[in-house]
């Protein structure tokens, strides 16, 4: 072999080594996005549980010990449960974060079963999950905070089709409004991922203008428009503003959807030098809120099998 043909080879070879290091390189990358974790929980059965709803609920729970006793949930749990968030964060983590499960050990002793796992976790999923689950709650808090400083002049209410607010993923929205006087309305939807969609007067278009007594539905059958709750999942808020004097340009959003949190501060400095009129002519002004909590399919099935805590 002569000199040139063995630089040749030797350049080839050099090659292949590096791309063999590469790939060792980003094998070893993924695997360290990913870390182990262990659970373990135990669940009391009554008359009404079968063996195999106990041993689901068993699972459930050493499920969720394994994600509160992983780091980056216990780094963030002050947050979490600041924002009373703890459960929503847990199942849901539970439900999508956790993968490769294993069921090490499950065994009954009377009427109790329990059950260890362990399973991998990738901490960069999990503190998104966090952040994001929080930044909707806060979002929501801000949304139903009160815009006029000094209050409504008149009832107004907002509703929607579940009263207790709690919505599972593919589930319909149907929102309600009434307003006790004729008005203009602005009517919002903060979303869980941060957005904010104006559904009136944007999506449902016209002047917005609404009959005192009269009930307003949106997202019913057979509407122009129809609500499925999709992802991201948390807490969301519909919030009305109305006014018996047409919106100014500083109410008017030029997009079906924007940013929750600028939207938001746009509409605080619009609301700002608002004033509730008392004469005849001057314009009367008033807002209500409503809050959702919107959850997956697979947390929402976790939520039925719910019993006694893991120990």
């Amino acid at each position: 072999m002569s000199r040139s043909s063995w630089g040749q080879f030797g350049l080839v070879q050099v090659g292949w080594v590096l791309i063999g290091l590469l790939v060792v390189w980003c094998g070893a990358g993924q695997a360290e996005s990913l870390e182990s974790v262990r659970g373990h929980g135990c669940y009391t059965f009554g008359d009404d549980d079968t063996p195999a709803k106990a041993k689901k609920a068993s699972l459930a729970l050493a499920q969720e010990q394994a994600v509160t006793s992983y780091r980056v949930y216990v780094q963030a749990s002050s947050t979490v449960k600041n924002f009373q968030l703890e459960e929503d964060v847990i199942q849901s983590a539970s439900a999508a974060v956790l993968q490769d499960l294993k069921i090490e050990k499950q065994e009954q002793k009377d009427r109790e079963i329990c059950t260890t796992i362990t399973a991998k976790i990738s901490p960069a999923k999990l503190d998104e999950l966090i952040q994001q689950k929080t930044k909707a709650k806060d979002l929501a808090q801000a949304a139903q905070a009160p815009l006029l400083s000094a209050g409504s002049a008149f009832g107004v209410r907002v509703w929607t089709n579940k009263a207790d607010g709690r919505y599972t993923e593919g589930e319909p929205l149907i929102i309600s409004v009434k307003s006790d006087r004729d008005g203009y309305l602005k009517l919002d939807y903060y979303q869980a991922d941060g957005t904010v969609v104006h559904l009136v007067p944007n999506v449902y278009g016209g002047n917005a203008f609404i009959s005192a007594g009269q009930t307003y539905t949106f997202g019913g059958p057979g509407g122009r428009e129809i609500f499925t709750i999709q992802g991201p999942f948390g807490a969301e808020t519909i919030k009305a503003l109305i006014s018996t004097q047409p919106f100014d340009a500083g109410f008017t959003a030029t997009r079906n959807v924007d940013d929750s949190r600028q939207y938001l501060s746009g509409l605080k400095t619009a609301t700002r030098g608002v004033k509730v009129g008392v004469g005849s002519e001057a314009a009367q002004w008033a807002e209500a809120a409503v809050g959702l909590s919107t959850a997956s399919k697979a947390v929402s099935e976790r939520a039925g099998m719910r019993g006694t805590r893991a120990r």
